[in-house]
């Protein structure tokens, strides 16, 4: 009778080990893709400002230039 509380006990162990395992790997791999979309988010972001920080300067120097004429 012991003997079969101790292994039903041990399977128990083993199931409830393979499932935390399983859930932590899932999460983990959850996590990494949402840090992958982040870091191309921020990538495009990055890419948009330095766009209309050239245009903003381009803009600029179109002003000063017109200023100029007058």
């Amino acid at each position: 009778m012991r003997r079969k509380l101790l292994m039903y006990a041990f399977v128990f162990v083993c199931l409830l080990s393979l499932f935390q395992y399983v859930n932590s790997k899932n999460i983990f791999d959850t996590y990494q893709e949402k840090m992958t979309k982040h870091i191309e988010r921020e990538q495009v972001l990055k890419d948009s400002i330095q766009h209309l920080n050239k245009q903003l300067m381009d803009l600029k120097n179109q002003l000063e230039t017109k200023q100029d004429l007058k």
